[in-house]
Protein backbone atom coordinates (compact mmCIF):
# COMPACT_ATOMS: atom_id res chain seq x y z
CA UNK A 1 0.00 0.00 0.00
CA UNK A 2 1.90 3.03 -1.24
CA UNK A 3 -0.46 5.87 -0.34
CA UNK A 4 -0.59 6.25 3.41
CA UNK A 5 -1.55 9.08 5.71
CA UNK A 6 -0.39 9.57 9.25
CA UNK A 7 -2.94 10.48 11.91
CA UNK A 8 -2.77 10.94 15.62
CA UNK A 9 -5.42 8.75 17.19
CA UNK A 10 -6.79 8.98 20.68
CA UNK A 11 -8.52 5.88 21.97
CA UNK A 12 -10.39 5.38 25.22
CA UNK A 13 -8.57 3.07 27.62
CA UNK A 14 -11.58 0.73 27.50
CA UNK A 15 -10.70 -0.17 23.87
CA UNK A 16 -7.23 -1.43 24.71
CA UNK A 17 -8.34 -4.89 25.94
CA UNK A 18 -10.20 -5.34 22.66
CA UNK A 19 -7.17 -4.34 20.64
CA UNK A 20 -5.13 -6.93 22.54
CA UNK A 21 -7.34 -9.58 20.90
CA UNK A 22 -6.38 -8.39 17.41
CA UNK A 23 -3.30 -9.72 15.62
CA UNK A 24 -0.42 -7.32 15.25
CA UNK A 25 2.74 -6.25 16.97
CA UNK A 26 1.89 -2.55 17.14
CA UNK A 27 -1.16 -0.41 17.85
CA UNK A 28 -0.93 0.82 14.25
CA UNK A 29 -1.14 -2.73 12.92
CA UNK A 30 -3.92 -3.71 15.32
CA UNK A 31 -6.06 -0.69 14.38
CA UNK A 32 -5.46 -1.37 10.69
CA UNK A 33 -6.56 -5.00 11.05
CA UNK A 34 -9.54 -4.06 13.22
CA UNK A 35 -10.65 -1.47 10.68
CA UNK A 36 -10.35 -3.97 7.83
CA UNK A 37 -12.34 -6.56 9.82
CA UNK A 38 -15.07 -4.01 10.43
CA UNK A 39 -15.25 -2.98 6.77
CA UNK A 40 -15.52 -6.63 5.74
CA UNK A 41 -18.10 -7.48 8.41
CA UNK A 42 -20.22 -4.50 7.31
CA UNK A 43 -19.93 -5.75 3.69
CA UNK A 44 -18.35 -2.47 2.67
CA UNK A 45 -15.37 -4.19 1.05
CA UNK A 46 -14.67 -7.64 -0.33
CA UNK A 47 -12.63 -10.26 1.49
CA UNK A 48 -9.72 -9.64 -0.83
CA UNK A 49 -9.85 -5.85 -0.34
CA UNK A 50 -10.12 -6.22 3.44
CA UNK A 51 -7.04 -8.46 3.44
CA UNK A 52 -5.17 -5.89 1.37
CA UNK A 53 -6.22 -3.04 3.68
CA UNK A 54 -5.16 -5.04 6.73
CA UNK A 55 -1.70 -5.60 5.27
CA UNK A 56 -2.17 -9.38 5.50
CA UNK A 57 -2.30 -12.03 2.81
CA UNK A 58 -5.72 -13.38 1.93
CA UNK A 59 -5.05 -16.64 3.81
CA UNK A 60 -3.72 -14.79 6.87
CA UNK A 61 -6.76 -12.51 6.91
CA UNK A 62 -9.10 -15.50 6.62
CA UNK A 63 -7.30 -17.01 9.64
CA UNK A 64 -7.73 -13.73 11.55
CA UNK A 65 -11.46 -13.75 10.81
CA UNK A 66 -11.66 -17.36 11.98
CA UNK A 67 -9.84 -16.47 15.22
CA UNK A 68 -12.35 -13.65 15.74
CA UNK A 69 -15.25 -16.05 15.18
CA UNK A 70 -16.31 -14.31 11.97
CA UNK A 71 -17.25 -16.31 8.87
CA UNK A 72 -15.39 -15.27 5.73
CA UNK A 73 -17.86 -16.99 3.43
CA UNK A 74 -21.62 -16.90 3.31
CA UNK A 75 -24.07 -19.66 2.58
CA UNK A 76 -27.28 -17.83 1.83
CA UNK A 77 -30.83 -19.11 1.42
CA UNK A 78 -30.38 -18.71 -2.33
CA UNK A 79 -27.33 -20.99 -2.20
CA UNK A 80 -29.40 -23.55 -0.30
CA UNK A 81 -32.21 -23.37 -2.85
CA UNK A 82 -29.74 -23.79 -5.72
CA UNK A 83 -28.21 -26.82 -4.01
CA UNK A 84 -31.64 -28.36 -3.44
CA UNK A 85 -32.52 -27.93 -7.13
CA UNK A 86 -29.24 -29.51 -8.23
CA UNK A 87 -29.62 -32.45 -5.83
CA UNK A 88 -33.20 -33.01 -6.95
CA UNK A 89 -32.08 -32.96 -10.60
CA UNK A 90 -29.21 -35.37 -9.89
CA UNK A 91 -31.49 -37.79 -8.04
CA UNK A 92 -33.96 -37.69 -10.90
CA UNK A 93 -31.17 -38.44 -13.39
CA UNK A 94 -29.91 -41.32 -11.24
CA UNK A 95 -33.42 -42.80 -11.05
CA UNK A 96 -33.84 -42.59 -14.82
CA UNK A 97 -30.57 -44.55 -15.34
CA UNK A 98 -31.75 -47.49 -13.24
Amino acid sequence: MSNQSIFELQLPEELLPFLDKINGNSINKKVRVAFAINLFAQKTVSLEKAAELSGETLIEFMDILKEQGLPWGEYTDEHLNQDKRVIKKMLKEMDSKK
